[in-house]
């Protein structure tokens, strides 16, 4: 018996110790997959996080651009008359952008654009913005509305002398937040530092206080109500008085995890709150398999050891999935692509280049045919990338219609020729399609320097690369050199002096002459912009004109350049000579300031300067981009007595039958059609397009003229004008008065 009772007992013993160990390696087991998934959603979060606050700062950014760009109506004055001043912003199509917009003098006196007057002295963003500052406030509740006010400084010299503000309602930015393409479903909160809510995408009523003004309800109050714990609410409201990211668990309906972190705005922080379910799914499923595995351990536990290495695996695939396959390619996600390129480059011997891809004029086809025509796209151009990658370089999906590649580079040429073929590859399935639509890759590549090397580093100069060549269709790739990087902080040096520039009126007007083709007499000029900065010395067009195109000041140098050219006008009638058209460069963004031609025959008024005296150039994109407001819109500048001269006609989308709709004066022919004279095809198209606009009653202008040859073909094919370097380059104002008054070569 004792022999039997001391088999029980080591039986019973055996059993306790392999319980022990199966329990041990369950709980280690579980540990591991809560920890990986933390790291994996926590990263996530992260990411998902940055991109809501990106948004958030463009929106705002925007607001206070356009609320900038609209207090250029207002009077550079001292004294600010709000009621007359609030009637010029009238005329702005300022509710596209603001559903109240008004004015305050110094004193707090302000009047809106609905006519009603009230003091606002005694604001916050009253008081701030007349310190030199942009402001946007907390969220307010006023009649069942939400909203923010934006305010900026009026400014008179280097003196604030009023306030320009604006409401703009709150849900306009929580429906951009909600817009945002974000791969996991979330609540977001941005509250200021002691948990006042300001945004939030829950869809939830918000309380007002007793004077209905400010919103009253306070997030962490809110999660107390929820969570009864005092140590989370004390961590919470702990996280948002800090200026550091924390990631903190909570109760909020059902277990949820909080990441709080800064903004950078207005010490306002931005709470991402997501759901356990999906983990707490995961791991339930992991302890229903244990426990049934204990039950069952003494019959089969070598089996045991088997199936928990089987789910061990199954769930590590789920897990993975959730976080390394791409949505809409079923591909690898950028986690993972960033991931594989980690260990690619800590183990790989290989030389690598980061290659960042996208599809150009991509949102015309998710506009014209839907956006599952677009991921349809996006799921071809995965396929064809899949096609061409060799062992040791791994791809993703990054965003929309941008894909990342990590390709070997130990030969530049092999890399070169693949991206060629990916892309010749990809055009023709446009065609086969027989859509109305062309897919054309641009396509940056960027050497990794594997000692330095950062891949969001190295995906930001792919990114630069790649937008240096969009839309130049004659080449498909290029490849990031010191050049591009210099180029970037060039850019930067620019934008941080043109206002200073302006204002010193560092920017000079110079001219190039045009002449009559049959007789060489002087018949107008052009006049182009040159910049002389003292620290710098002369820059010439082709450095800022692309930069102020972008951020928009384009509009101000327009201004500036056709004020110039009149008062030069001016001075020249005055002393008697004889005076031809000059026709100044007026850019596509001038179209959207709805006061430009008013302003612009204000500038005529002021110089007492014949409309006559003075061409509008346009180029053909311009012209030919929104065609019915543009024909309404020349009409108008007609009437003011101005000639639209159509300008680099042939480098866009010309057409026949849109060359007939717009009624411009002059047509500029390209200096591209100038230098293929001598070229028999060449010789047939320029004067076939100057024959047919003299039929269309306009002056044909060729610019670009450079050779005796060159002008001796436009003279006999009776173009009416010429510019260019065989006669005259660009020039002075003292050396174009000679010219003047020389009169002909």
């Amino acid at each position: 018996m004792k022999i039997g009772k001391n088999r029980i007992s080591s039986s019973i013993i055996v059993v306790i110790i392999m319980m022990t160990i199966v329990i041990s390696i369950g709980s280690i087991y579980i540990s591991y997959m809560e920890g990986r998934y933390d790291t994996i959603q926590k990263k996530e979060i992260n990411y998902e996080t940055d991109q809501v606050v990106k948004n958030i700062k463009k929106q705002i950014a925007d607001n206070f651009y356009y609320l900038k760009y609209f207090s250029k109506n207002i009077s550079d004055t001292s004294e600010l008359k709000c009621d007359l001043e609030v009637n010029k912003i009238k005329s702005v199509r300022t509710g596209e952008k603001f559903y109240l917009i008004g004015i305050a003098d110094k004193d707090g006196n302000a009047c809106d654009i609905n006519g009603d007057k009230y003091d606002i002295s005694s604001e916050e963003y009253f008081v701030n913005s007349m310190n030199n500052e942009y402001v946007i406030t907390n969220t307010i509740i006023d009649e069942n509305k939400k909203y923010n006010i934006y305010s900026i400084p009026i400014k008179h010299e280097e003196d604030v002398v009023g306030v320009l503000y604006a409401k703009k309602y709150t849900d306009e930015i929580e429906y951009g937040i909600n817009e945002d393409d974000m791969e996991i479903e979330k609540d977001i909160w941005v509250v200021d530092h002691d948990g006042t809510i300001i945004f939030d995408t829950t869809g939830e009523e918000m309380p007002e206080n007793e004077n209905k003004k400010v919103r009253t309800h306070n997030f962490i109050d809110k999660l107390g109500e929820l969570d009864n714990s005092t140590r989370t609410t004390d961590k919470l409201s702990k996280a948002v008085s800090s200026n550091e990211p924390a990631f903190i668990r909570i109760k909020y309906h059902k277990a949820k995890i909080a990441y709080v972190k800064p903004m950078d705005v207005n010490d306002w922080k931005i709470i991402t709150i997501i759901s356990h379910d999906k983990f707490n799914k995961y791991m339930a499923q992991s302890l229903d398999r244990f426990n049934q595995l204990v039950y069952i351990f003494a019959v089969i536990y070598g089996a045991t050891l088997l199936v928990v290495l089987v789910i061990q695996n199954k769930n590590r695939k789920k897990i993975e999935h959730i976080a390394y396959v791409d949505e809409v390619t079923g591909g690898k996600s950028f986690t993972k692509f960033k991931d594989d390129v980690d260990k690619l480059i800590k183990s790989a011997s290989d030389e690598y280049a980061l290659v960042d891809l996208d599809v150009d004029k991509f949102k015309y086809i998710n506009d014209i045919f839907g956006y599952e025509e677009g991921n349809n796209v996006i799921r071809f151009i995965w396929g064809e990338i899949n096609n061409i990658m060799e062992t040791g370089e791994v791809f993703a999906h990054y965003r929309a219609d941008q894909f990342v590649l990590f390709l070997k580079a130990n030969d530049m040429d092999h890399v070169i020729k693949r991206m060629e073929m990916l892309s010749l590859t990809v055009q023709k399935r446009g065609v086969q399609k027989e859509k109305n639509y062309e897919i054309i890759l641009s396509i940056g590549i960027y050497p990794v320097d594997r000692k330095f090397f950062n891949i969001d580093t190295a995906i930001d100069r792919a990114d630069l690369t790649k937008k240096s060549i969009k839309g130049k269709h004659s080449k498909v790739y290029a490849i990031y050199d010191d050049t591009l990087r210099q180029k970037e902080l060039r850019d930067q040096e620019i934008e941080n002096m043109m206002e200073k520039a302006i204002k010193d009126e560092e920017f000079k007007v110079y001219y190039q002459p045009k002449y009559n083709s049959s007789n060489s007499e002087l018949t107008g000029s052009e006049a182009l912009v040159r910049w002389y900065n003292e620290e710098c010395g002369m820059l010439f067009p082709n450095e800022f004109i692309p930069v102020f195109e972008n951020n928009g000041f384009i509009v101000e140098l327009d201004e500036y350049m056709f004020e110039h050219v009149c008062m030069d006008i001016r001075k020249w009638l005055d002393s008697g000579y004889n005076v031809v058209p000059v026709s100044v460069n007026m850019s596509q963004l001038q179209l959207y300031n709805s006061r430009f031609i008013e302003e612009y025959t204000a500038i005529l008024k002021k110089y007492d300067v014949p409309a006559e005296y003075i061409q509008l150039e346009m180029t053909e994109t311009t012209l030919f981009s929104e065609t019915d407001a543009l024909i309404d819109t020349i009409d108008k500048l007609h009437k003011a007595g101005f000639k639209i001269l159509m300008d680099d006609f042939g480098t866009g989308y010309s057409s026949l039958n849109m060359l007939k709709s717009i009624p411009v004066d002059i047509l500029k022919l390209d200096k591209s059609f100038v230098d293929d004279i001598g070229d028999s095809k060449g010789d047939i198209v320029v004067s076939t397009i100057v024959s047919l606009g003299q039929l269309l009653d306009m002056k044909i202008v060729a610019e670009g003229v450079e050779t005796k040859e060159q002008y001796e073909f436009l003279r006999d094919i009776f173009c009416d004008e010429i510019q260019g370097y065989y006669f005259s380059r660009p020039i002075s104002s003292e050396e174009y008065i000679k010219k003047m008054t020389k009169g002909a070569l």
